[in-house]
């Protein structure tokens, strides 16, 4: 028993988080137009171009994509979202694959 926990501590990563199926549908609906599209100028999901914004604070992040920034319109057009949502597409957008 102790050898098996010992083996699924080690395959876990303390830094990976799971995914739910709702935030990869949010992003597909409502993110993917400006996020996976280069010319759009917006960070680029699932690449490095989020750790400069990390690095000023989640919360920081979530107020900008609630009230919008730059191009970014309020909630990214999202009315369905919650503040919490918004959090779990950052974090999502912002695993580099």
């Amino acid at each position: 028993m102790r050898n098996y926990l010992l083996l699924l501590l080690c395959t876990l990563s303390p830094l990976s988080q799971a995914t739910d199926d709702y935030t990869v549908e949010l992003y597909d609906l409502y993110c993917t137009a400006c996020h996976a599209v280069e010319a759009s100028g917006a960070p680029q999901a699932f690449t490095d171009e989020w750790q400069e914004r990390l690095d000023k604070g989640m919360e920081n992040l979530v107020n900008n994509a609630i009230t919008g920034i730059g191009n970014m319109p309020a909630m990214g057009t999202c009315v369905e979202c919650s503040a919490e949502d918004m959090e779990d597409l950052i974090r999502y957008m912002a695993e580099e694959k």
